[in-house]
């Protein structure tokens, strides 16, 4: 996978085809600047280093608030289907619209917008491979204009398979053609303590390379088969549902994608509904 174009819908492209596509005022393209902070862990914050500079073009939608569940008891649910297709239409991402995604690989937030697109129905979208960070190194240019885009004309389509539920999750315990799938980063695992009964681990930040980059296909293939038994379906999960979407995109990287959802309310909901018969200790 080169990263080089969106025509075979890979799940990535380079800074070198976003360059292009900005030099030449491509309108169909969206940049989304998804920065976002875990603390304590990191305590700067997302708005402020927008506001210091960002990709050229890139609007800043953040995971927990832009395109959240505002109602749901559980923070940074995804939004429901005509408050997501408010927001993306607001930012000027249309039906047509490519939107490419980027952060700077503290948490895989692009990849989560990566899936929430994907789950309603927008298959134009990649996340910009080695993020803000690659940009950078490059010697690309920021700017702090924030830009003002036409409204776009997007529409969300109802759920589709890579979105799972707690029902989803509670079945899959007693269901062995379901592979459940720990994606929470270290620090936070160990501090929960606890997983889903039955889970294998794979979180989604250690498939960037050094140099902030998504590892090579066959590298990533080779990850996830080590750690995993295959199964036809497999249901991700972290501890608020952003780490296991940087997983999903792996899987997809690692030509493993059909099957596998994301368990949105992951390790926060899970806690709140289940009994201990449904944990175990790590």
């Amino acid at each position: 996978m080169s990263g080089d174009s969106m025509a075979s819908g890979d799940p990535l492209v380079s800074t070198a085809w976003l360059a292009e596509r900005l030099d030449t005022g491509d309108a169909d393209v969206r940049v989304v600047d998804c920065r976002w902070y875990l603390k304590p862990f990191d305590m700067r914050d997302p708005d402020v280093e927008y506001a210091r500079g960002h990709i050229p073009g890139a609007v800043h939608l953040r995971w927990d608030t832009h395109w959240a569940d505002a109602t749901h008891p559980i923070p940074g649910m995804l939004a429901q289907p005509e408050e997501f297709a408010e927001a993306m239409a607001a930012a000027g991402i249309g039906q047509r619209t490519t939107v490419v995604a980027y952060d700077d690989g503290h948490v895989t937030v692009a990849a989560r917008l990566w899936w929430a697109l994907r789950v309603y129905g927008h298959g134009r979208v990649a996340v910009l491979d080695g993020g803000i960070g690659r940009w950078i190194a490059e010697g690309r240019p920021l700017t702090t204009e924030v830009p003002q885009w036409p409204r776009g004309d997007f529409a969300a389509r109802p759920r589709s398979a890579a979105y799972a539920t707690h029902a989803d999750v509670a079945e899959a315990l007693d269901d062995p053609s379901v592979g459940l799938v720990d994606c929470r980063m270290e620090p936070a695992r160990l501090e929960d303590g606890a997983m889903i009964p039955g889970s294998a681990y794979l979180p989604g930040i250690e498939f960037l390379d050094d140099d902030g980059l998504m590892r090579p296909p066959e590298s990533c293939r080779e990850a996830i088969l080590a750690a995993t038994e295959q199964a036809p379906r497999t249901i991700l999960y972290c501890r608020g549902g952003v780490g296991a979407c940087g997983t999903a995109l792996a899987y997809e990287v690692a030509g493993l994608g059909d099957g596998v959802s994301v368990y949105d309310g992951s390790w926060s909901e899970w806690i709140t509904v289940a009994d201990g018969t449904r944990q175990e200790p790590l």
